[in-house]
């Protein structure tokens, strides 16, 4: 290998800025494209012609003319130039392409996807996946999203698709410590040894049955002057009620890997339907890329194939 032949290839930053003027015509314009001065521009053409050891334009007033030698030199810079943005493109552009960008509310997000990951990356190891964790109302444009994850019970929206994933149940769960501390499964008698776990998500204020449902429906106390805590997000919720420091009104979805490792035990058999479901949600007017196709695709499968 020639280690002396980059010695023989003029500086980038001035090849560069003469290709700008060529195709802009004017230093100014240079300047604008390449987010310069026009000084600075000026100082680049100026280090090429010194290197070259000759002028590369004839300077009438404002106007540029090429010399022969800056015809000679533009007639394969511009072909090099526009050969190399062609082969940038076409790599930005396929790296793009694999890349997924995915919203998801926090709980499910936290609970749920990111199991999910290494079975996911195992089916799709060329794709990219950024897991943007909000709660807020999906917005497509302003997030640059491909797909999203909700919890609502309200699945419309102008412009969007709602593919319901799931609906859920919600009934009392305790961790095991705290059922061996008490001895008994009482749930009054748990509540008076330890707390009431609220969950206080925004998305679900005064949309799923909460406490005051469950225990006019199914119990016969009233929980006055019970302790209680409270979260706004529910894997905080939950990650307490496994710690033993209550009873956590817990979500069938959410709570599923934890009740089936033993981290949470369900108190009696009852259970209430959530008014809200999970849907998976895209763009009506702009069809998913491939990549976010063969997600959804791979999403549906894993989340049928762990809730069967």
């Amino acid at each position: 290998m020639d280690e002396n032949k980059f010695q023989d290839i003029p500086p980038m930053n001035a090849m560069v800025s003469f290709d700008a003027v060529i195709k802009s015509g004017t230093i100014a314009g240079a300047a604008q494209m390449l987010n310069l001065t026009s000084s600075a521009v000026s100082q680049r053409i100026k280090q090429l012609e010194s290197w070259f050891r000759a002028p590369l334009f004839h300077r009438n007033g404002g106007k540029l003319e090429l010399t022969d030698i800056g015809r000679q030199l533009a007639a394969s810079s511009t072909t090099a130039f526009d050969q190399l943005l062609a082969t940038t493109h076409q790599i930005r552009s396929a790296a793009a392409s694999s890349e997924i960008t995915v919203s998801a509310i926090s709980s499910f997000a936290y609970l749920r996807l990111m199991e999910a990951l290494p079975d996911f990356y195992a089916a799709s190891p060329d794709l990219s996946l950024t897991l943007d964790a909000n709660n807020s109302k999906v917005d497509f444009r302003a997030q640059s999203l491909d797909l999203a994850i909700r919890y609502t019970y309200q699945p419309y929206d102008e412009g969007l698709v709602f593919e319901k994933i799931a609906d859920e149940e919600i009934f009392p769960c305790v961790s095991p410590e705290l059922l061996e501390r008490v001895q008994s499964d009482d749930l009054k008698t748990l509540l008076d040894h330890s707390a009431m776990i609220i969950d206080s998500s925004p998305q679900l204020v005064n949309v799923q049955p909460g406490w005051q449902q469950w225990l006019s429906k199914f119990e016969d106390f009233d929980v006055e002057g019970c302790k209680s805590l409270r979260f706004n997000e529910y894997q905080y919720a939950q990650k307490t009620a496994i710690e033993g420091y209550g009873v956590l009104f817990a979500r069938s979805v959410l709570a599923e890997s934890a009740i089936a490792s033993g981290e949470l035990i369900r108190i009696g058999e009852h259970s209430m339907p959530s008014a809200s479901s999970y849907y998976l949600v895209s763009r009506k007017d702009v069809p998913l890329k491939p990549p976010a196709r063969e997600f959804a695709k791979w999403f549906r499968e894993w989340f049928e194939m762990k809730e069967a």
